[in-house]
């Protein structure tokens, strides 16, 4: 009995961990990006300019603040989809050390969440 407790006790620890990678994509049915505490500028800069370019998302983090090692410290996120979906959402820094903040845009005519952003 107490090996399933600690198996189950373990499956819910892995399944509660956070993505400690910064996640994007731009997919034709669906676009998404994860920001987490290890996200950097010039990685944030490169994931703006491509959902520019792919898909005529506009990311502005312009106020979003930077550790010395660049680093994220605090997340201040604008994103306009320029299809009449958009939203803001910040995160101190506390927050990103234990929740991933992002958005996602889900093209699907039959998608029950369209657009999100926030929390990850």
């Amino acid at each position: 009995m107490k090996k399933i407790i600690l198996v189950l006790v373990g499956i819910l620890i892995l399944s509660c961990s956070k993505e400690s990678e910064t996640k994007y994509a731009t997919d034709s049915e669906k676009v998404f990006l994860i920001i987490t505490e290890n996200t950097t500028e010039k990685e944030l800069t490169k994931i703006a300019s491509e959902f520019k370019t792919e898909k005529d998302i506009i990311i502005d983090f312009s106020k979003t603040k930077f550790s010395k090692n660049g680093k994220i410290k605090t997340l201040n996120l604008a994103v306009d989809c320029n299809d009449g979906f958009k939203g803001t959402a910040t995160s101190s820094e506390v927050i990103l050390k234990s929740k991933n903040s992002g958005f996602s845009r889900d093209y699907a005519v039959n998608s029950k969440v369209s657009f999100i952003i926030g929390g990850m």
